[in-house]
Order: C-alpha cells, then structure tokens, then sequence
C-alpha cells in the first residue's frame, strides 16, 4: 500500500520551514503574537523556536520585536544560488552589456512575488549599486521584477499580492492600481522602470526574457541616479533589446528551464 508524501513529513521541522517561509515573505511585519495566529501554532511552542533562530542568526528583529531573515539564512541561501550552473554563453551575453555601458546588469526569475537575482555583473565604476546573487526583493520594487509581472491580468497581480504592496522606499509603488497601469504601458515600450523604488539613488531599465513566446526571466541594468541621463537610457535599453532576444533564443535551443535550477 502506498503511502502519502505528506505523512512522512516531521510536523516539528514543518513548524520551522512555515515560520521561516512566511518571515521571508512579510519581513518585519509580523510579532511572536502575529505569527502565532497565522500559523495557528501556540506562543508557548513558537518561542523557544524563535529564541533559537535568533541565537543562531537565522532570524533577526528589530525594536518591534518584528522578524525578518538573519544573516545565516542569507548566507545559506547566497551559498546554493553560486552553486547554481548557468549557461557560459549567457553569462557572456550579461557582461557584454556591463562592458558597453560601464553598469551593472542583474539576471533573474520570479519566485513568489519576488524577483530572485540568479546572476549580476558588477559596473567597473567605483560607485555603483550593492546587490548580491541569491538576494529576493518585491518584483514590483525593481525594474527586473516588474519586467517579470509585465504579462499578468490584474486578477493575477492580486493573487500574488493579496494583503497589498508594501513600502521598500518612500518611492515604492504601494497601489495596485498605479502599478497595473505602469505595467500596461510597459507592455506598449518593452521596457520597465525603476526610480529610487528599491535601492536611494538608483535607477533601473529591465525589459522581459522570453522563451517561446512566454517570460522566462527578466534582465536590467542599474545606474546611480547622478550617472543617469536620456543618452544612457537609450543606451541602455538597445542593448537589453538585442540582450533579450539573444538570451530568449539561448533558453530556447538549450531548452533550459530556470526555475528547475533553484
């Protein structure tokens, strides 16, 4: 007689994924009471939990007593992102872009209602933008991630955001509304954008990857708000254009499938 996948799951190590998958997705949003409540686990059972991630750098909080992810966690997950193999022909493709025009390029897919870096190619400028590989940021914060949500109805948008768009910066779009319409008219040019939305004093172009027709993965290219003019943007945005396309053809031929990956 078979059995069930889920019966084989250890209902102790459960609680501890759930808790750290939903601090993840709401960070610094949610206390000891909070958690208990959404995770229908008693305060009594989820402190000791939480006492230990925190000793041991998996969780972090602030005066609130507000949980986000700690440095441990990070560092885990930045760990296997760089063990990820990815295609040398399209880690050309990223830094041929960083080479013309001297910024950084970012790579990466929607996972949740996050947009995952898989890869970035750092500017040669001395100042630039910090950003990792295997970091997560809200998509609709990013130029990338916004690049990921071009295609979706509105419906879909909601789903994915159901308890509303939080405040990365005081730039962030915060209306649903407002950032479905910005989205509509990207859809029109092929290009999203972001100012000061995610990162003080960046700006970024992202345009979709697409494979077959359907997005893929997203790239962008980030730029210090002092360096950013309208003949850099047009820069900018031919070279994701030819970018784009090549990188779509490579998912293609290859028959790659980026969210196996992670």
């Amino acid at each position: 007689m078979s059995v069930e996948k889920s019966t084989s799951l250890h209902p102790a190590t459960m609680r501890v994924l759930n808790l750290l998958e939903i601090i993840s997705r709401n960070p610094h949003r949610y206390t000891l009471s909070d958690l208990s409540v959404n995770l229908s686990i008693p305060k009594s059972t989820l402190s000791p939990i939480l006492r230990t991630l925190l000793e041991k750098n998996y969780l972090s909080a602030d005066s609130m007593h507000r949980y986000s992810i700690g440095l441990a966690a990070g560092k885990l997950g930045q760990e296997f992102i760089e063990q990820v193999p990815f295609p040398g022909e399209a880690e050309k493709i990223l830094s041929a872009i960083t080479a013309a025009c001297k910024e950084a390029c970012h790579f990466g897919i929607l996972s949740g209602g996050d947009i995952l870096y898989l890869r970035k190619i750092n500017s040669p400028q001395p100042i630039r933008m910090i950003s990792s590989v295997g970091a997560t940021l809200p998509a609709y914060s990013t130029a990338v991630g916004k690049a990921l949500l071009m295609d979706l109805t509105y419906e879909e948008l909601r789903s994915i955001y159901p308890e509303g768009l939080q405040a990365v910066t005081e730039n962030t779009i915060t209306d649903l509304d407002v950032l479905y319409r910005e989205l509509v008219n990207a859809r029109k040019e092929g290009f999203t954008y972001e100012i000061e939305e995610s990162n003080a004093f960046i700006r970024c172009i992202g345009t979709p990857v697409r494979k077959n027709g359907k997005c893929a993965a997203a790239i962008s290219v980030a730029v210090p708000t002092f360096r950013y003019n309208e003949e850099k943007a047009d820069q900018i945005r031919s070279l994701l254009k030819s970018s784009s396309e090549n990188l779509g053809n490579l998912l293609s031929v290859m028959d790659i499938h980026l969210e196996d990956l992670i």
